[in-house]
């Protein structure tokens, strides 16, 4: 994801990774770098998850709430008024696997995470300090052990730059270091052993690989089309596969055409694809049109009724404008698009009752240290938001300690502080009934100052 606050100031790379220029407040978008995993032999067998699976129990049960009649008891309980909106509890994350649960990865990170038929694949970077990064896969059963994997398929040694889960698969990119291969996309069902799914070509940006069905689904996914989004050159593509990714083809994807001057581009990047209860919502961001040389980028959608062939622009509106979306969720009616404004004041959250036809502005409580709202899910009786810290006091980007909620997306706050103490969390996923984030972490004692030794780091957010 490359945030562009103008034309001037983009630079276009080819991979999953890509390296923006800090903005003008020295803020980057993703982890810079390629990285290397390394495939030499195999981790024993796999035991499929089953859907709906309980989320794990972390620690001991949660004391229930005195009664009025239990011991210590000041008197009856007030039983808030029927028309009353639910008030979701505090969104606090538990721990779940420490640095010392990773061994041999001081200095890394968790940077992806996949849940998908085989439980849950991680993926972790690190720079080993002499300019040759690294890269491995974890795999869990309940996100409280980890095991690495030693992957079979992927042809010795692959650059990686993308994990994800979709229609009942895993996926990952990756090409062979010291070549002119633009990449491959790999696809596993249990995460051990890839094959190849499709070639790619040094055109293709791609960002995510989704797929098309609904997130609430709990059957299996294997019957969903598949789709990858992204780039070619500088106009926004999709690519969509019905055959779990055998094969191939470009949809069709109206008014998705970038901007190209003679030292600048300002592209129109497709970031993933929701399910509506009346088609599919593509989502990304480019300039309000190709003409409009002096604009800042701008979130933009576009529609499907037709399981993800043709796609339509939804009009373009000045609310638009306030928005530079980074993640977008559906739940039965409603969708939220969540991200941050241009000038990346304040977190931004826009919700649609109609599947993406019209949108309205909810509220964001915050002030400017708490940045934009990175990634936004769905979480007990609301939603959970994973939003950018303010990138002065902290040594690595992107940054996501703090959490939002909100129980009917109109109105989101932040906090509790400390949800998310001792680490840096780079991405998450629901599993079972709960969420998982991953990162990087602290051994000692949080301190403030964001001292090493650190290494991947797992937490999880009980039902």
């Amino acid at each position: 994801m490359v945030r562009v606050p103008s034309i001037g100031t983009y630079t276009r790379v080819v991979g999953l990774l890509r390296v923006p220029r800090a903005d003008r407040n020295g803020r980057r978008r993703r982890l810079a770098g390629v990285f290397v995993l390394s495939a030499s032999g195999l981790l024993g067998c796999t035991t499929d998850l089953p859907p709906g699976t309980p989320f794990p129990t972390i620690g001991g049960p949660t004391p229930a709430a005195p009664s009025a009649s239990a011991p210590g008891a000041t008197g009856p309980v007030a039983t808030p008024p029927a028309s009353s909106p639910p008030t979701p509890a505090a969104m606090v994350f538990a721990w779940a696997a420490r640095p010392d649960g990773f061994p041999g990865e001081d200095g890394a990170t968790l940077s992806s995470i996949a849940v998908g038929p085989a439980g849950i694949v991680a993926l972790s970077a690190r720079n080993d300090g002499e300019g040759s990064p690294s890269r491995r896969l974890w795999r869990s059963m309940d996100a409280l052990s980890w095991q690495p994997i030693d992957p079979h398929g992927l042809g010795g040694q692959v650059f990686v730059s993308g994990l994800w889960a979709a229609g009942g698969q895993y996926w990952l990119r990756g090409h062979f270091p010291d070549s002119d291969d633009p990449g491959r996309m790999y696809r596993s069902s249990d995460g051990l052993t890839w094959r190849v799914s499709r070639n790619l070509s040094q055109e293709i940006d791609s960002a995510s690989v989704v797929d098309g069905c609904s997130a609430s689904m709990t059957g299996g996914r294997d019957a969903c089309p598949i789709f990858i989004t992204g780039s070619r050159n500088i106009d926004g593509a999709i690519w969509r596969s019905t055959d779990g990714g055998a094969s191939w083809a470009r949809t069709a994807v109206g008014d998705a055409t970038g901007w190209s001057g003679a030292q600048a581009a300002a592209p129109v990047d497709i970031m993933g694809i929701v399910a509506t209860t009346d088609g599919l919502l593509a989502y990304g961001n480019g300039l309000a049109n190709a003409s409009d040389t002096g604009g800042q980028l701008q979130a933009r959608f576009w529609r499907s009724a037709d399981e993800g062939r043709t796609w339509t622009r939804v009009p373009n509106e000045p609310l638009f404008g306030e928005l530079f979306v980074h993640d977008v969720v559906a739940q039965d009616h409603e969708v939220f698009a969540v991200g941050e404004p241009v000038d990346e004041s304040l977190a931004v959250a826009l919700k649609s009752i109609d599947g993406g036809r019209t949108w309205t502005r909810s509220a964001t409580a915050s002030d400017r240290e708490h940045g934009g709202i990175a990634q936004v899910l769905v979480a007990r009786d609301g939603y959970l938001g994973l939003g950018f810290a303010n990138p002065a006091g902290v040594d690595s980007f992107p940054v996501r300690e703090f959490v939002w909620s909100s129980n009917d997306g109109e109105s989101w706050q932040v906090g509790p502080d400390g949800a998310l103490e001792g680490g840096i969390v780079d991405d998450a996923a629901s599993f079972g009934d709960g969420i998982i984030a991953v990162g990087r972490g602290w051994t000692t004692a949080a301190t403030g100052t964001w001292e090493a030794p650190f290494g991947p780091a797992v937490w999880t957010l009980e039902p």
